[in-house]
Order: C-alpha cells, then sequence, then structure tokens
C-alpha cells in the first residue's frame, strides 16, 4: 500500500533557512558614504514639505464636498435598511440536512420550524407610501387602511419547502400533494434569487487529510440578520395562516382569521362568519403535508 501522501505545510522564511550565498543586504549605518549631510536634507525639507502638503489638503478637502455620501456609505438594504453585520459560516449539512436524523425528525423541522407563511404582512397605505411601493391588494378587515404584502424571503422559504414535500412524498410513493407547476415555479424562483443576490463567497476545498470536511465548512462569511425581518413581518401580522394547503377551493378569507384575542379585528370577522361574540380562532398544531 503506498505511503498516505501528506501535504507540505509552508511557513515564513526564518533567518536560518536564508543561504549563506549571495550578497548579504546591508545593515543599518552601511550607507553613511551616500547620504546626503543632514543640515542639506533638512533645508531641502522645510522647502518642499508646505509644497506637498497643501495640495493634499484641498485634494481631500474637495473630495469630501464633491463625493455623494451614498458612494462611501455601506449599501442597505432597500425597505428594512439591513445591512451584512450578522457573522455567520457556512456548513455543508446542518440539522435540516442531517444525515444521521430519521426521516420523522427531518420532516417535523421541514414542515413547523420554517416561517414559511407568516411572509404574508399587512402595511398601512403611509407605509407602502413611504417605501414607495406599488399599489398591493387590500386587506380585507381594513381595506382602506392597509394593502397585504408578501416578503420575498419567505417565499424563497416556502419554495423550499414545497421541494423538500414534494422529494419526500416521491421518495416514498405517496401521491403528490403540490402539482408539477408550483414545484417548476419554486426552482426558477430559486434560480432567480441566486443570480439576483450573486454570493460571490469562495468556498474553500479541503486538503484531502481534513477528513469529514466538505468545501466551505467553517468559513466565515457576514450575513443579514433575519431576526430583524422576522420581527418586522410579526409587527405587521394579518392573522393569515395558510390553511389547508393545496386546497384552491377554500376561500382566501378563512386564511385571515386568525387573530390573536385582543384584536380590534375579531368582531369584523365573527360578524362575517356568523361567529358567537366569545369565537376565537383555533391554532394550528400537529403535521400538515408531512408524517413525524
Amino acid at each position: 500500500m503506498a505511503p498516505e501522501r501528506k501535504y507540505e505545510e509552508y511557513h515564513l522564511l526564518s533567518p536560518e533557512d536564508e543561504t549563506s550565498s549571495g550578497p548579504k543586504p546591508r545593515r543599518r549605518g552601511d550607507y553613511s558614504d551616500t547620504r546626503p549631510s543632514f543640515t542639506r536634507l533638512k533645508s531641502w525639507r522645510n522647502l518642499f514639505l508646505p509644497l506637498i502638503i497643501a495640495p493634499s489638503l484641498l485634494l481631500g478637502f474637495l473630495l469630501g464636498i464633491y463625493v455623494p455620501s451614498s458612494k462611501i456609505k455601506i449599501e442597505l438594504s432597500p425597505y428594512m435598511k439591513l445591512g451584512f453585520t450578522q457573522p455567520n459560516n457556512l456548513w455543508w449539512n446542518t440539522e435540516y440536512s442531517d444525515q444521521n436524523a430519521s426521516e420523522a425528525e427531518l420532516n417535523k423541522l421541514w414542515d413547523v420550524t420554517i416561517p414559511w407563511e407568516n411572509g404574508i404582512i399587512a402595511l398601512t397605505r403611509e407605509e407602502a407610501q413611504e417605501m414607495d411601493l406599488p399599489e398591493s391588494q387590500p386587506f380585507p378587515w381594513d381595506s382602506k387602511g392597509k394593502s397585504i404584502y408578501i416578503v420575498n424571503g419567505h417565499h424563497i422559504l416556502h419554495c423550499v419547502r414545497n421541494i423538500y414535500i414534494s422529494i419526500q412524498q416521491y421518495r416514498n410513493n405517496v401521491t403528490q400533494t403540490i402539482n408539477y407547476p408550483h414545484i417548476l415555479h419554486c426552482l426558477d424562483s430559486l434560480r432567480l434569487e441566486t443570480m439576483c443576490n450573486a454570493d460571490d463567497t469562495l468556498r474553500y476545498v479541503p486538503l484531502n487529510s481534513a477528513h469529514g470536511y466538505r468545501p466551505g465548512d467553517g468559513q466565515s462569511r457576514k450575513c443579514r440578520d433575519w431576526s430583524q425581518v422576522q420581527k418586522f413581518v410579526d409587527a405587521h401580522d394579518p392573522c393569515y395562516r395558510y390553511l389547508e394547503p393545496g386546497n384552491n377551493e377554500l376561500s382566501n378569507l378563512e386564511r385571515f382569521k386568525f387573530c390573536p384575542s385582543d384584536s380590534d379585528y375579531l368582531p369584523k370577522i365573527r360578524k362575517y362568519f356568523g361567529y358567537s361574540d366569545d369565537w376565537v380562532p383555533e391554532p394550528q398544531e400537529g403535521p400538515r403535508e408531512l408524517q413525524w
């Protein structure tokens, strides 16, 4: 059996690594015969130093005036004003793709821990105008005051979850609950988002001796703060839940009735659906499209 190949470790040269042959660099003090006299050097410095500094100061002043401030500011996201401030490490596998996890454990993660359905939000007309957003569908319980929007990040999470569901159903020979055009749309959305974000992170490739590691494992990068996105979404909750996924005949109003018990919209919801004055929506619990 051939011996295991070991990779060389490179290090900076130390004085002992240098060869003794060839000309040696001069040491401090070896230039005494070629240096100009200190007196003459000082006089020339006093003459030219102000002539060098003055234009530099003027150039800096002019750049401060004429360079647009937007060119030197860190670019933030257009709506929630997020920057790449969160330290993050890349990993080839996470708990969502853990090869040692059971199918039931993975199904539970993909089914209920991804915030795929609460990216639908209700913005006031004033908020939408401030963000320069297009006119959107009115919020059903306050049609003159609020409009419905969908956070793109949550839409992508909705899509990756749909793809996981489709793969698992195919794998287990179960009837597909998400139709092919929808899955194709989700794949296309991932393609578009990847190209739009143009993530230029350069994943390193582990050496052969680094057993158990995959490209990019542990590599650091900066991300936007997802918790701020979720906080914004929670603050603009339109009482929406994706009730009965795949049921295209169910009225969307049925999905906009999951308001908290102290919501000002509950009286309107009760009146519309003919519910009693003490009616409150029941929380959704348990599996939806996956078994766990």
